[in-house]
């Protein structure tokens, strides 16, 4: 392979899907790495909902020229053009080989191997020096990297020992997450969130619903096993009676609706199922292999594993060495994941060595100097401060903005696009609940100071990118109460100075003060937008959300002039030019032309989804559009939620 800049990718574009809104792929992203003989590094990674605005941006992009056109401009920010590329991979049209997926034939999905490796590689140069497990839980794959995804084994798991690796086919709960949140249209972290928050618990044991114990989640038919599964569930929840309560089920909370209960209930079961599932693998892996996991490395990746609870458990029951996993272990890690195959074959020598051992991949912040002028009118001044200072405002106002160098990269905050606030007071948690538009039971999550961690958490383990659940210790709950869950535990961000030196201080200088080495981090976002990108965005969020200061870079303090009319309101300033039609395109008629027949959204989705099914059928000839209704409608009446996204 020749030295230089590769860039790996996981995008859509096509121009029926995008008038369409057709959604194949979702947490789309881009990365660019430098390859030096000795040396892989990643240099940046671009999550597109960053730059589109659109939540988790399931949004195909127009043609391939609008995808260019954006390569490019994000390439000309680190200073590179596209002709300086040797290769790019991970999107049909634009990739110059796709040899990375052939080494990897073992009838497993790619989609979900692209999770494995970013589990196995991440924070760690060269795993096979070390003996690790590796599990990568999704709810499924796309069909873009390869035709045939949905007749493979969806899920994968791993053992590295002796410089060797197994891959072989595992279950994943993820499906059950991903079938109750269309199911009761609340998303997974909310439902997460609701298990804990209520009391309200089903005591019946989990042997009594059969479709459980019969159904193994594994591929395709994990989207039909994981419907009968939640709904005997369901079924069984929300058929209890008031006379069953204090009997089959305790009582109700009653800061809850009796419906909201019932979710907890369910929740807590699925929570439930889904750590046996997870420790099935392991007890798997165990047997075949003759595993002492205490010698062993846990690697995690796949949307399920932000279920903190779960990687908790798992980690406690087993007593694991160590765990890595990625702070983009959703599908914002499949451009990395992408990347990592196709340098594979030269990392597995051991000559060359991978470094990914940061989440702050993201795009820069921008410069204080550089703020677009347009924001003139609503700076009151730009000032200097110490750390100090901002110590001050947190204990004065509760809560501040802070927004520090690189982004983080995944969906969760870690610092550097941050609310952050006061801990020791419950209002902090419900000014920000306010801010963020959430309910009032949902948790703030603290950044606390890794060397502080154990005095204050039960079983604390080093959590850097916030997956992990921990009980806050009897004795610290009264002093922290703005970040504790329904449940007495906390989803922790551990910080050590090298992690983030800004933040760092920060924390070491709030804890001077207050004798307390945490802060509430909360994501800089309304609900359902993205986390902001830069210094513009965070003024633009600051004067819709009625604060007054922004804090950059731990150095400067900017301090707005606020104005009425424009709190409460949603502002649009993400690029979104890059993702929509050319602006002359004729779209009524572009519709006739292309779509003569009418196929609805969903006909489309499932036809552009199911390349291998509908493989040689043209949408423009009659007999072949009346297949894909017919094909559609009879998934539809199998899988009624299916083609929700």
């Amino acid at each position: 392979m020749e030295e230089g800049y590769y860039l790996s990718t996981f995008l859509t574009y096509g121009e029926l899907q995008n008038i369409y809104n057709i959604k194949l792929r979702h947490d789309q992203a881009i990365a660019l790495w430098k390859y030096e003989k000795e040396s892989i590094n990643l240099i940046r990674y671009w999550e597109l909902e960053r730059i589109s605005g659109y939540k988790e941006h399931p949004i195909t992009i127009f043609n391939k020229t609008k995808v260019m056109r954006l390569i490019s401009k994000l390439l000309e920010q680190e200073g590179i053009r596209v002709s300086d590329l040797k290769g790019i991979w991970g999107t049909k049209g634009i990739e110059t080989e796709k040899k990375y997926m052939e080494q990897f034939q073992n009838g497993i999905c790619f989609h979900n191997i692209a999770h494995l490796l970013t589990a196995i590689y991440y924070n760690n140069d060269n795993p096979f020096n070390s003996k690790i497990i590796g599990l990568s839980m999704d709810a499924g794959p796309d069909s873009q990297f390869e035709e045939d995804a949905y007749q493979k084994k969806y899920y994968s798991g791993c053992v590295i020992n002796e410089g060797n690796i197994e891959i072989f086919n595992i279950q994943s709960p993820a499906r059950l997450w991903s079938y109750t949140r269309k199911r009761f249209k609340i998303k997974e972290g909310t439902l997460m969130a609701l298990a804990t928050a209520t009391d309200t618990e089903y005591y019946g044991d989990i042997s009594e619903f059969e479709n459980f114990d019969k159904y193994k989640l594994i591929d395709e038919t994990s989207r039909e096993y994981s419907e009968k599964i939640v709904e005997e569930v369901i079924d069984r929840i929300f058929s209890l009676k008031k006379e069953d309560i204090g009997k089959k089920c305790s009582k109700f909370d009653n800061k809850f609706s009796d419906e909201e209960n019932k979710i907890s209930m369910v929740m807590k079961i699925i929570e439930k199922m889904s750590e046996i599932i997870v420790s099935k693998n392991i007890e798997f892996i165990i047997k075949k292999y003759n595993i002492n996991t205490e010698e062993y490395t846990l690697a995690m990746a796949g949307g399920f594993t932000l279920n903190c609870p779960t990687n908790s458990y798992i980690l406690e029951k087993y007593k694991f060495k160590n765990y890595q996993i990625p702070p983009c272990t959703s599908d914002t890690g499949i451009a990395m994941g992408v990347g990592i195959a196709a340098f594979f074959g030269i990392l597995q020598s051991g000559k060359t060595k991978l470094s990914i051992d940061k989440a702050y991949y993201g795009m820069e912040c921008g410069k204080i100097e550089n703020i677009n002028e347009k924001y003139n009118k609503y700076i009151k001044i730009i000032k200097k401060v110490t750390y100090k200072e901002i110590v001050e405002d947190i204990i004065k106002n509760k809560i501040i903005i802070w927004v520090n160098e690189n982004a983080e990269i995944g969906p969760r905050a870690l610092g550097n696009r941050s609310l952050l606030g006061d801990p020791r007071y419950l209002e902090t948690k419900n000014l920000l609940n306010i801010i963020k538009k959430r309910q009032w039971w949902r948790p703030v999550a603290p950044i606390v100071i890794d060397e502080e961690g154990n005095n204050y958490f039960k079983n604390y383990r080093y959590s850097p990118y916030m997956l992990l659940n921990l009980k806050i210790k009897e004795d610290k709950k009264e002093l922290v109460p703005a970040i504790i869950h329904l449940d007495d535990t906390a989803r922790i961000q551990s910080l050590k100075r090298k992690d983030n030196p800004n933040l760092y201080k920060l924390m070491q200088e709030f804890y001077n003060e207050t004798s307390i080495p945490i802060l509430c981090n909360t994501s800089l976002n309304d609900a359902g937008e993205p986390i902001i990108n830069n210094i513009e965005e965070a003024i633009e969020f600051a004067l819709h959300k009625g604060i007054q200061s922004i804090y950059v870079n731990g150095q400067y303090k900017i301090i707005l002039k606020l104005d009425v009319e424009l709190q409460g309101k949603k502002f649009n300033y993400r690029e979104e030019e890059d993702f929509l039609p050319e602006e002359d395109l004729d779209i009524e008629k572009y519709k006739l032309e292309k779509n003569p027949f009418s196929l609805t959204e969903d006909e489309l989705t499932y036809f552009f989804d199911n390349p291998n099914k509908f493989k040689g059928l043209n949408i423009t000839i009659k007999e072949d559009t009346d297949k894909i209704k017919k094909e559609t409608k009879e998934y539809i009446e199998k899988y009624k939620n299916a083609l929700m996204r």
